[in-house]
């Protein structure tokens, strides 16, 4: 790449993590007085707020980067992949974030831990859950920053320690400064700039290498496999990408917790909308482009199809818009960075520091608690990212399953089923962790992706354990589950 598009990109990427910063320092004194302000932003965002700060956090660099090389190793056939995950996630909203919203009223809660509490009467059950979380965040945040400093070293040439204290410090910084309101309105402009960028390489690509049919005789000369269905990968890893990524994102807290803080319920199906062209356009995008990448390079990149995106920008863009491109890829770090360390903060900071060592604590001093909490899981994530052992990829991806597994049947069999008890929360969470390992040590028998055996653990040990043990008190039922106005569950704080 030429040096004047490097030069460009260090002034494009300087402007960008100054922004962020100053979005941060905008947001301090409006909404992080009180921990509802803090950790949810008084629980009104419009959709479009909404489904980009869904939208961003649930895509990092990694669809940048990991899609389009899977595309690329994949061919033709990944183009179908990211159907379920484009239908599954606004239809999701639509039956689910209502309920996740009177419940996080109702409860008065703003972190998943602090639900699973209120929901089951089980500090245990909340305890475990606030564990799940940083546990398995941490080596998932090590991936993201590393990928996000790998992703800087190729583009820009930046050393991958600096990168590494650039990409990490930043996101800290401006949460510490902002809360969650500066996650979102971060997230809106990471979520705009994974749109444009994306777009810029289609765009590119179309001219370069041609329409549907010019890439599909591109990808053909390079393997005939490639245009089959499901291709080299086989059906097993066709049917893992499509339905792991669909599910697990519901039990995810970056983005569960986001449901807790819409504005009104017509924003839901606005949101809803707003959500599934963006997340469609960016998935299937990433999927054309690594089969544009395949159709350009051949065979050359088949050992390393990580490289596939970098190597399109590095060959097409040797301008401004593509250091714009390249501070995207950043952005798109750094947009599920920040949900994480704030999810993970809050597990220390509210559901661990305030419900069991000082329940009298102010708002200020559980903020406190919380930045301080993200600082250290900062520090902790650039320790271990300067010299990452190889199995952490490895973590990475199971981190992901792991959080899932133990967390989705306890949040929405909560919703619906008035029989769960606390004896059930607490065997679903440990069950469904457990559950999720076991099927990654075993290497997946029978073909079933281990996050999916986590669900099917979790919600038998929900069922069995809840029908053994003493039900909860019928008043509190009575009272969780009775009509509540929308103009109620949807009121500003």
């Amino acid at each position: 790449m030429k040096n004047s598009v490097v030069i460009m990109g260090y002034v494009i990427l300087a402007a960008y993590l100054i922004g962020m910063l100053v979005i941060g320092f905008l947001c301090r004194k409006k909404y992080t007085d009180t921990v509802s302000g803090f950790f949810a932003g008084g629980k009104k965002l419009g959709p479009w707020v909404f489904a980009l700060t869904y939208g961003s956090t649930y895509l990092s660099s990694s669809t940048f980067i990991g899609n389009t090389g899977t595309a690329y190793s994949g061919g033709m056939a990944y183009l179908f992949m990211p159907l379920a995950q484009v239908l599954s996630l606004p239809l999701g909203l639509i039956i689910f974030s209502h309920m996740l919203r009177k419940m996080s009223k109702t409860l008065d809660v703003v972190t998943i831990p602090a639900y699973i509490e209120k929901r089951f009467k089980s500090p245990v059950a909340g305890a475990i859950a606030s564990v799940v979380i940083v546990l398995f965040f941490i080596p998932y945040l090590v991936g993201i920053v590393k990928a996000g400093s790998l992703s800087l070293g190729s583009l820009l040439g930046v050393p991958y320690k600096a990168g590494v204290l650039m990409v990490a410090l930043i996101s800290v910084l401006y949460l510490m400064f902002g809360g969650y309101m500066a996650r979102c309105y971060t997230d809106v402009i990471q979520g705009i700039m994974m749109f444009v960028g994306m777009t810029a390489v289609l765009i590119a690509g179309f001219y370069i290498v041609g329409g549907p049919s010019e890439i599909a005789k591109g990808v053909a000369a390079s393997n005939p496999a490639l245009l089959e269905t499901p291709g080299p990968k086989g059906w097993s890893a066709l049917f893992l990408y499509s339905t792991v990524f669909a599910i697990a994102p519901w039990g995810l807290p970056t983005l569960v917790q986001t449901n807790f803080t819409i504005g009104n319920r017509k924003n839901v199906y606005t949101a809803a909308i707003v959500l599934s062209v963006w997340v469609a356009f960016v998935l299937c995008g990433s999927m054309i482009i690594g089969n544009m990448g395949r159709a350009y390079f051949g065979n050359a990149l088949a050992d390393n199809a990580d490289k596939v995106f970098p190597s399109l920008v590095m060959a097409w863009f040797p301008n401004a818009l593509g250091a714009l491109i390249i501070v995207a890829v950043i952005a798109a770090a750094m947009s599920t960075i920040d949900g994480t360390l704030m999810n993970s903060g809050a597990a220390i900071g509210v559901d661990i520091y305030k419900r069991f060592l000082k329940k009298d604590a102010s708002d200020k001093t559980v903020i406190k608690v919380t930045n301080i909490t993200m600082f250290v899981i900062t520090a902790i994530v650039i320790i271990w990212a300067f010299n990452p052992p190889a199995m952490v990829l490895t973590l990475t991806s199971w981190a992901f399953s792991l959080i899932a597994g133990g967390l989705i049947v306890p949040v929405y069999v909560g919703l619906y089923w008035k029989k769960a008890t606390n004896s059930g929360a607490v065997a679903a969470i440990i069950a469904g962790v457990l559950g999720t390992l076991l099927w990654y040590v075993t290497k997946s028998p029978l073909g079933i992706p281990p996050f999916i055996m986590g669900c099917v653990f979790s919600f038998l040990a929900m069922f069995i354990a809840s029908k053994v043990s003493n039900p909860l008190p019928q008043e509190f039922i009575d009272e969780l589950f009775a009509p509540v106005p929308d103009e109620q569950i949807y009121d500003a704080e």
